[in-house]
This record gives C-alpha cells, sequence and structure tokens, in this order.
C-alpha cells in the first residue's frame, strides 16, 4: 500500500483530461504530500474499507488509507493542477488554497488548480462500490465519491472516482499506470494498480476446516490401513482389509442399542415411564 517514489518522493505518471471538444494529454506527478504543520487532522485510527459484493467477491483497500504519520497522496499534471487525496478517508490535511478561501470541508480528495483556486470533489460519506468491469471482479474495484463542490460548467456537484486495478504483481506506480480521466467537466476518475485491487481469497470457516481435517484423518485411516493389510499381511483387495473392520461391522448395532438405551433413560428422567426395579436402586 506504499504509494511509489523516486529521488524527491516523486515518480511520473499519465493523466488524460476529457472535455468540451477534445482530449488532452497531460503528465500526472505522482508524489507524497510532506508534513506539515497546521490543520492537519491526525487520525490515528483505520476506518475498515472492506466490501462485499453479493455474489461473494470481497476487496479490502485499508492498507491503501493514509492515517497520522502517513502523508496524504498528491498528484500533479503539467498544467501544475494539483490532486490531494486519500483512500476511504478523509485526506490528512487540508490544502493551504482551501483554507485560503476558508474552504474547510473535509473530503477525500482536492482538486488546487494553478490559479490557487480549489475544488473539493466529493464526500466521505457519500461514497459508493462497483466493479470497474461489471461482472469481471479480477479487473479491480471502484470506489466513487459524490457531494463535492459546486461544479457551474456542468450544473450539478463534482464526483470523483476511484479505480483501483488489481495488480498481483505489485507492479504499484510505474511510468504510465497513472492517470487521471476528466469524464465531464464535472466528473473525474483516478485509476491506479495495487494488489488490493484484487478480490480477497475465501477463507475457510472454522467449522470447514475441521470438516476438511476430519475427512483427511479418516482418508488416510482407511487408505492407509487397507495398504498395510494387503502389502504387508497379504490379505486380499476387499472388505476384510479394512483395518478394525470387526469393530466397524458392530459399530451400527452398538449405535442403535446406545441410543434406544439413552432414549429409555430420557424418559425415565422426565416422567414419562417408571424405571425398573435395578434402574430405581441405581
Amino acid at each position: 500500500g506504499k504509494s511509489p517514489r523516486r529521488k524527491g518522493g516523486r515518480r511520473a505518471g499519465i493523466m488524460w483530461f476529457k472535455g468540451g471538444s477534445g482530449a488532452v494529454l497531460a503528465v500526472l506527478a505522482v508524489s507524497m504530500v510532506g508534513p506539515s504543520r497546521g490543520n492537519r487532522f491526525q487520525e490515528a485510527w483505520v476506518m475498515n474499507c472492506e466490501h462485499t459484493f453479493p455474489d461473494g467477491t470481497t476487496y479490502d483497500l485499508s492498507p491503501l488509507t493514509r492515517t497520522a504519520g502517513r502523508p496524504d497522496y498528491m498528484g500533479r499534471d503539467k498544467a501544475n493542477n494539483n490532486y490531494y487525496m486519500n483512500i476511504c478517508s478523509n485526506v490528512q490535511e487540508i490544502p493551504k488554497e482551501c483554507r485560503a478561501l476558508n474552504k474547510n470541508v473535509r473530503s477525500p480528495v482536492y482538486q488546487v488548480r494553478n490559479d490557487s483556486f480549489c475544488h473539493w470533489l466529493g464526500l466521505e460519506g457519500s461514497h459508493r462500490w462497483d466493479l470497474i468491469e461489471k461482472d469481471s471482479p479480477l479487473v479491480g474495484v471502484q470506489l466513487t465519491y459524490t457531494d463535492g463542490e459546486y461544479c457551474r460548467e456542468g450544473g450539478g456537484n463534482r464526483q470523483v472516482k476511484l479505480q483501483i486495478y488489481c495488480d498481483g504483481m505489485s507492479r504499484l506506480g510505474s511510468v504510465a499506470d497513472y492517470y487521471v480521466t476528466a469524464d465531464s467537466p464535472c466528473s473525474y476518475v483516478v485509476t491506479f494498480p495495487s494488489p488490493h485491487g484484487c478480490p480477497k481469497v475465501a477463507t475457510t470457516s472454522k467449522g470447514a476446516s475441521f470438516l476438511i481435517g476430519l475427512l483427511v484423518l479418516a482418508g488416510a485411516y482407511f487408505g492407509g490401513g487397507v495398504s498395510y493389510n494387503v502389502i504387508r499381511r497379504h490379505m486380499p483387495l476387499d472388505v476384510e482389509a479394512v483395518p478394525h473392520i470387526e469393530f466397524w461391522r458392530a459399530l451400527p448395532a452398538t449405535i442403535v442399542e446406545q441410543g434406544y438405551a439413552f432414549l429409555d433413560w430420557v424418559m425415565v428422567k422426565i416422567g414419562k415411564r417408571e424405571p425398573h426395579l435395578g434402574e430405581a436402586e441405581a
């Protein structure tokens, strides 16, 4: 979950802006916002950033969340528009340009333009989970934040989508891995690869693990016993080669007999039958 670094804490990536009549290709430099004094939230806890879809597919983005002592993610395009981001939480520090404009709304993503004007792009409480590609959970998962600052160009509130692509090789931050798309003047898409964008491997419950272990032991007992009797004792490969065969033959009758005895004991205890003489003395 660590962000990529070079000297100076930056790594280059790709940034796309689409809008109006065409698309502008820009270069996004992804770096880390260093610690600073003033207006840091210093959240010392990590929120639960796990989600399970109806089909049982589960993602956990918690390791990507920045908390106290871990700087916010920062992106910069070649037009010198900066983006301050966190995942499943608000940023640790509101950008100073936003504070200067008295925009102290807590948000997971801020855009600071090259003219120092600031916009918040969504609210943490509004986030929605989706698959990046429907019916293809191995592609990755998407968090959409809505209810951002009002956008005059689009006549509605800004929103941002964080697309975490599944990258099991952990190649986080190679050139051209990071890019942002403005799919409308008021809607942004931030994408990057991470192993945390891959679905969690289903875990086995304790009960299922016990049952599996029991079956393995039973297989080893019967398989090993039959092999020993056939190979070492030269017994024919039939039911007689089953280990402790007399015990297993008698087991069903023993279970039935003990079951009847237990049922009879219960009937006496609840007063449904008078005890026999020997039982009363006991």
